[in-house]
């Protein structure tokens, strides 16, 4: 079987909070004149950001579908995928868009929730095919 890692889509409003939290590391500093100060708060901000940010990945390998947020990676079991949907959504989810994959497993223990699991493959139709042809008894919905 071929593995692959997907990256996240990336959303608009990502580097939107990137600039947004930058310029509010600057208004205490516009105020008083101490730059070093803002320049410390922007520093240490993007040091927090960027592995945040950068940290969200999804990897099909064999039967398993592994979601990586930040550092920890989590497995999924392939074969447990009943429904693939494609969604719009802004529920909490290791995920840096709204265009995501929305995706329920056959056993509620899985997630231990009725919620569905959702990512945001920057490739969402490579992505889900890539899933059927693992598992061809996942429905698809849009």
């Amino acid at each position: 079987m071929r593995k692959r890692t997907y990256n996240s889509k990336i959303g608009w409003w990502v580097p939107a909070v990137v600039v947004l939290s930058i310029a509010c590391c600057y208004i205490g500093p516009l105020f008083t004149g101490d730059f070093t100060t803002g320049t410390i708060l922007c520093a240490i901000t993007l040091i927090i950001e960027i592995p945040v940010f950068s940290g969200i990945k999804y990897k099909i390998s064999g039967s398993g579908l592994w979601v990586r947020n930040l550092y920890r990676w989590r497995r999924y079991p392939i074969d447990k995928i009943a429904v693939v949907k494609k969604t719009h959504s802004v529920l909490n989810a290791a995920a840096l868009s709204f265009d995501r994959v929305s995706i329920t497993f056959t056993d509620r223990s899985i997630l231990k929730s009725y919620m569905p699991l959702e990512i945001s493959p920057a490739e969402r139709d490579e992505f889900i095919a890539h899933l059927k042809e693992i598992n061809p008894l996942i429905k698809v919905s849009h």
